[in-house]
């Protein structure tokens, strides 16, 4: 099997069918769906049922989204992994035969590509333009990450041999994982396209826990900069201060949160 689309969910049903629907869509030969439920009660196993052999799915308790992923990658039957949110969604059918191509190179071990930032009925908020990866510690001085979690795709391989997800961490697990991912990539490919939307709304948790976030994201911070240097030390701060002016503007209403 070629490609896992890895799902973690709990309490979403109201935007999980689209999140499958938007897989399915792919017609993407030998794949997967699979789901990781994390005991919703919400109605969300009654909804995965009605898929029928379509997807794969289980629901049992968990220790929050990152070992939930990790059990998603762990059980996972493709070489190729799409780690897609339960809130979010695939822009069009055709991202993923563009992807696939790109994976043609053997050497590839990740493709990422734009995202777009949507409100909960799905209207756009505004376009998150990935930038191209430079290293380590051009990450770690970016306020911001380069690339939206749902707009890339991995090899289950490289994933496993940098340990997977930090399962201590429960804001920033993709971006720490950034910091480990693209550096043991052999390569990587960037497309200029909107690959998945991503949700912004009241329970997502980089908007109801901005606060926490940020705290988690300096953390993961000073450990990468630690390990990098002074330079990337003094790289940091400027970053961090970013984030707290832009945590200011949205809790003063100057801004709003995307």
């Amino acid at each position: 099997m070629r490609l896992s689309y890895v799902i973690p969910t709990r309490n979403q049903a109201p935007f999980l069918r689209q999140c499958l629907d938007s897989c399915l869509a792919q017609g993407t030969e030998d794949a997967e769906v699979l789901v990781v439920d994390g005991a919703s009660t919400d109605g969300t196993q009654e909804l995965l049922a009605s898929y029928g052999d379509r997807i794969r799915w289980r629901s049992k308790p968990d220790r929050g989204q990152s070992d939930a992923i990790n059990q998603g990658v762990a059980m996972a039957r493709g070489e190729l992994v799409a780690w897609i949110n339960s809130d979010d969604y695939y822009a069009d059918a055709r991202v993923m035969t563009e992807i696939l191509a790109a994976f043609a190179d053997p050497q590839v071990d990740i493709v990422y590509g734009d995202g777009l930032r949507v409100d909960v009925s799905g209207a756009p908020i505004g376009p998150y333009r990935a930038s191209p990866w430079v290293d380590v510690e051009t990450l770690v001085a970016s306020p911001l990450t380069f690339v939206l979690q749902p707009c890339l795709v991995f090899r289950r391989a490289l994933y496993l041999e940098v340990g997977g997800l930090d399962e201590a961490l429960h804001y920033t697990m993709d971006y720490d994982l950034w910091l480990r991912l693209f550096p043991a990539a052999r390569s990587t490919r960037q497309l200029r396209r909107v690959v998945a939307c991503a949700r912004y709304h009241a329970d997502a948790k980089s908007v109801a826990q901005m606060g926490k976030q940020i705290e988690e994201a300096y953390r993961v911070k000073r450990k990468a900069a630690a390990r990098l240097g002074l330079r990337a030390q003094i790289r940091l701060h400027g970053s961090m201060a970013s984030l707290w002016a832009y945590w200011l503007a949205v809790r003063t209403g100057l801004r709003r949160a995307a």
